[in-house]
């Protein structure tokens, strides 16, 4: 009996939060300013959202992002490319009235999926398919036009560990190291 009521009580203090922190969800469209290829610039459109906190100083988010293609898959003759992420990012900056900016900096799961063109024809496939430890550095602003509703912009650089060299060369693929940059614009809305 004593285990529960400490086990209450202790869920009860962790879940508390500021008063002067309110929480938000924001669906956003986004695309790569760099990739990961030495020839490759920008990607096509992805999406993801966001949902955490604001305070008056520190927040925090949980982001999931979806990028369909950030290595260039025609000057690497890839059938597909995609790298979905998951992060937990701290937000830092001051909110001003109805504008927070931020800097953020973060960590999480990086998906990435790549497949080459030939794997169309040959039934034996040779493909990447793997989770990595990211980190995310960046920032942005959030500015609302009523009490709940307005727009975030927000630019990102992210950052894969334990990228295996062989396993992208059988994939085709000749990166040292797997980073890009991401900008991304969408709806922000608070309760």
């Amino acid at each position: 009996m004593k285990s529960i009521l400490v086990v209450a009580t202790l869920l009860f203090v962790s879940a508390a939060h500021d008063a002067s922190a309110q929480g938000f969800v924001s669906p956003f469209v986004d695309t790569t300013l760099s990739s990961p290829s030495p020839t490759g610039s920008s990607s096509k459109p992805g999406f993801g959202i966001a949902f955490g906190s604001v305070g008056k100083i520190v927040g925090a988010e949980t982001e999931i992002g979806y990028q369909p293609e950030v290595i260039d898959n025609a000057a690497n003759a890839l059938a597909k490319s995609r790298v979905i992420t998951l992060s937990g990012t701290t937000l830092i900056g001051p909110t001003i009235g109805r504008v927070k900016v931020y800097g953020a900096i973060g960590a999480g799961d990086l998906y990435l999926n790549v497949s080459k063109l030939s794997t169309v024809v040959v039934p034996n496939p040779q493909s990447i398919t793997t989770n990595y430890f990211a980190v995310n550095v960046g920032g942005g602003a959030m500015g609302f036009f009523t009490a709940h509703m307005g727009v975030r912009g927000d630019l990102r650089y992210f950052r894969a560990f334990g990228i295996n060299a062989s396993d992208l060369q059988a994939a085709g693929l000749t990166l040292e190291h797997f980073n890009f940059w991401r900008a991304s614009l969408g709806f922000a809305v608070k309760f």
